[in-house]
């Protein structure tokens, strides 16, 4: 089994398109071609490369702009679980490939610096100089690893956007409060709820507590308010977050005196 992509200078999107696939078949060689073969076997994948996407063994997007990146592609076919319309990094990468760096960064809102990062950068020099990698080659080896972690990662960062979106909610003084019984990266709970204001989530570090975060230094929340009021394990000192039992009545309270 072979998997092809496009030869040269390589981008995130050709890199992470196979590293998936390797992650999914140890065992294929990668080739990486100016022009592919006229006879390709039937097991044989395509991947950035040829003008033609069939979501079955044809895997590129540079002939059709309304088309994803290709790891995009590859990901909805070889690990359907994965949300690729909602990961963040996927919409990031297939943004960046398909309509380059000033139009991603002014819809992201975002000013990069001038320089690539050298990690990236010296990872696709080293996927650029190969020609052909085989099962053995130290560098297959490794990309294979690396797909199944970028696997991995996406996976988690699904099963996070699907927990936020199942997280309770209620207002208090019309402010929106988000409830989660597990520790997730405050980005997914904003996606899921943008109006958020203030954030519930068990604290890492005191058992049977729970912090208390303010969202975007909301200007009707401030927790230094609750100061010789509630009983506290701790409250940061700028008035962002405090740490509580997990009482519901001390939590109540806490929200009252909190919000103004």
């Amino acid at each position: 089994m072979v998997i092809y992509t496009h030869s040269g200078f390589a981008h995130v999107d050709d890199f992470l398109s196979v590293a998936v696939l390797l992650s999914k078949f140890p065992e294929a060689e990668v080739h990486r071609v100016s022009k592919l073969p006229e006879t390709l076997k039937p097991e044989d994948i395509i991947v950035d490369i040829g003008g033609r996407h069939d979501g079955e063994r044809f895997f590129d997007h540079h002939h059709d702009p309304n088309l994803p990146a290709s790891v995009v592609l590859v990901l909805k076919k070889f690990f359907p679980e994965i949300d690729t319309e909602n990961v963040e990094e996927l919409k990031w990468i297939s943004d960046w490939d398909s309509h380059g760096p000033v139009v991603t960064q002014k819809k992201w809102g975002v000013k990069l610096p001038p320089f690539e990062d050298p990690v990236v950068r010296s990872l696709l020099n080293m996927f650029s100089r190969a020609t052909v990698i085989k099962p053995g080659d130290a560098f297959h080896s490794f990309m294979v690893e690396f797909g199944k972690s970028f696997v991995t990662l996406l996976k988690e960062n699904t099963e996070n956007i699907e927990k936020a979106r199942k997280a309770e909610t209620f207002t208090v003084k019309n402010l929106k409060i988000v409830r989660i019984s597990e520790n997730i990266p405050i980005r997914f709970i904003k996606n899921a709820h943008p109006s958020v204001a203030i954030i519930i989530q068990p604290n890492p570090r005191t058992p049977n507590a729970v912090s208390l975060i303010r969202v975007d230094d909301h200007p009707q929340v401030d927790f230094n308010r609750i100061r010789g009021k509630v009983p506290a394990h701790f409250i940061h000192a700028n008035g962002f977050m405090a740490v509580i039992d997990s009482n519901q009545e001390l939590i109540t309270k806490a929200l009252e005196i909190a919000i103004q």
